[in-house]
């Protein structure tokens, strides 16, 4: 292997004083950190930022606090000048445990800002519309460092590790497109993800079966670039990777190229995301299609299934009465 001696260029760049020259200080890591500390847990070291999405320390529940406080992470973090490469994955067992909101007596229920019946259509605008094509496009556009993706055990809204530029899994990583599955139709932007990573024939016959895609799966499609051990694995790999990058070209080098890499994500988020997404809420309005559907648990019993085939060398098709194991026809 060729080996150089390089050496990172953090903090050797700085920039000239906002005061001297009348120009506006992004916000300092200190106060952004500190005001998503509720679903985002960060630390920076070597200006390698990890931000871990959690819910109490544990797997995210995803509601307006997460769908909202993403993009002003985005935005926040991507204009900090001493965030140099950016990590960002789950806590706990899974990235994802499910849909809800924290209620008065301390329970999780329902989200109900994502609420589509006819008196509350309005919401999906405000909750849905907005966040969600500002997520993407603040993560995509908006961040111009290298990133890293890290998917723990069971997600739904995989775009987040996707669309990094660089995505590692856990071993136990997995995960289901549910949009049609559950009534709705698939425009928030997962749809470009995955067709564009796992190419449009399998991504129909995902989208339209409910496919469990296991972390071998997705390392044999091309969604993810490595599997690890388990979460602190993927963190610690993030982390050496980071690391490479950081040694391997100076802050302008990495930012240019990360640039030139995501020149495809955008056309195609420019091209379809808004109108897509548009699509999405208003069958969302006029079928009303819930979010308190349980497909996403009987989900996790399927992923089990598809994972003990995995393991013995057979295959689970997606059936109406549910999977079995069978003998791949190769």
């Amino acid at each position: 292997m060729i080996r150089g001696n390089y050496e990172s260029d953090h903090d050797k760049r700085k920039e000239l004083p906002h005061k001297e020259l009348g120009t506006i200080a992004p916000m300092p890591f200190e106060e952004y950190s500190e005001r998503l500390k509720d679903f985002l847990i960060m630390k920076r070291t070597n200006g390698i930022l990890e931000a871990r999405m959690h819910t109490n320390g544990d797997s995210l529940q995803w509601n307006a606090q997460a769908h909202q406080g993403l993009h002003y992470f985005f935005d926040w973090a991507g204009r900090d000048p001493d965030n140099e490469v950016i990590i960002l994955g789950g806590s706990g067992k899974d990235l994802f445990k499910g849909i809800g909101r924290m209620q008065e007596d301390g329970t999780w229920g329902y989200a109900h800002e994502f609420d589509s019946a006819p008196e509350h259509s309005w919401r999906l605008y405000d909750y849905q519309y907005y966040d969600g094509t500002n997520d993407i496009e603040g993560q995509v556009f908006d961040v111009e460092v290298p990133t890293i993706g890290v998917w723990n055990g069971a997600a739904f809204h995989t775009d987040l590790v996707l669309f990094s530029d660089i995505t590692l899994c856990t071993e136990d990583a997995w995960t289901t497109e549910m949009h049609f599955r559950v009534n709705m139709v698939p425009g928030d932007g997962i749809q470009i993800a995955w067709r564009e990573l796992m190419g449009r024939k399998r991504y129909a016959y995902a989208e339209l079966t409910g496919e469990i895609i296991t972390a071998r799966k997705a390392l044999e499609l091309g969604m993810v670039n490595e599997i690890c051990d388990d979460t602190e694995a993927a963190y610690a790999r993030a982390h050496e990777i980071a690391e490479l990058i950081m040694s391997a070209g100076t802050r302008q080098t990495r930012r240019l190229t990360v640039q030139q890499l995501r020149k495809p994500w955008k056309e195609e988020i420019a091209n379809e995301l808004r109108n897509a997404f548009a699509t999405e809420m208003w069958n969302t309005a006029t079928e009303h299609s819930p979010h308190t559907v349980n497909f996403w648990e009987w989900a996790h019993e399927e992923a089990e299934l598809v994972k003990a085939a995995e393991k013995a060398g057979k295959v689970v098709r997606p059936r109406l009465d549910g999977g079995r194991a069978e003998d791949e026809i190769k």
